[in-house]
């Protein structure tokens, strides 16, 4: 039981590394050009999706009213997006008007770390089922986690906050990624079927309802063929870590 805590613990260490990774990426560099970014979303979302139906889903169906969960994970977190967070994208803010609303980096901030704390939730719950599982847990979350850092810096910057507090907002992403690993260690005994099914939910959301329309907006083949290529990448993941696991 130690090692498989200390393996989630390490992963949803990397995993906010990530986070603070894409908030320095955009802090340093103020890239213009924004088409791998735009890549790197699309192919996210094909293997969150992927991940959140051929493993988390099946998982998490063997506690009792397990898809009421993944509903509320679903809700959840589009409630708390659309009430306590303005809409984001994943690419840099340049809105004149969001300058205008310095709060806004902040609610965008608490409204990610609802995500965030979930991605810690989902790595552990893996871990907590198979290697094999919290293995592609863990893809399924760094994949998206520089996005979310250059997201969250992008909005603080474009809100008048100063690199040192568009980094930070990164960290405290990253933080909530470990807190929810903790988390979901301390509960885990009893309730990590629940705590699938609700990550299950909150990562459907994260794919389809903001990951996939940012796509959508961008438009062109080349993004619907790398949103199959994160399908592809979940394949070939998958096949990798059972073959490791097993061997």
């Amino acid at each position: 039981m130690l090692r498989i805590m200390l393996a989630y613990l390490a992963f949803a260490a990397v995993a906010a590394v990530a986070d603070v990774a894409g908030a320095v990426l955009v802090t340093t560099a103020h890239k213009r050009r924004q088409a791998p970014l735009r890549y790197f979303v699309a192919a996210g979302a094909g293997f969150m999706l992927a991940a959140a139906f051929v493993r988390m889903l099946p998982e998490a169906t063997q506690v009792p009213h397990a898809f009421l969960f993944v509903l509320l994970g679903y809700f959840g977190v589009h409630l708390f997006e659309h009430t306590f967070a303005p809409h984001f994208h994943f690419g840099e803010e340049t809105h004149p008007e969001a300058l205008l609303r310095p709060a806004a980096g902040w609610l965008a901030a608490l409204g990610l770390g609802v995500h965030t704390l979930f991605d810690g939730v989902a790595i552990a719950a893996g871990f907590l089922v198979s290697p094999t599982l919290g293995g592609l847990l863990f893809l399924a979350v760094v994949i998206h986690k520089v996005p979310e850092g250059f997201t969250i810096a992008s909005i603080m910057l474009a809100g008048g906050y100063s690199s040192v507090a568009a980094v930070a907002a990164g960290a405290s992403l990253g933080v909530l990624t470990i807190a929810g690993a903790v988390l979901t260690g301390i509960v885990a005994d009893q309730h990590v079927g629940y705590a699938l099914a609700l990550s299950a939910g909150v990562t459907i959301y994260v794919a389809a309802s903001d990951l996939i329309p940012e796509v959508n907006r961008e438009g062109g083949p080349a993004l619907a063929w790398t949103v199959f290529a994160g399908l592809i990448f979940f394949i070939v993941a998958d096949w990798l870590l059972s073959a490791f696991v097993t061997h």
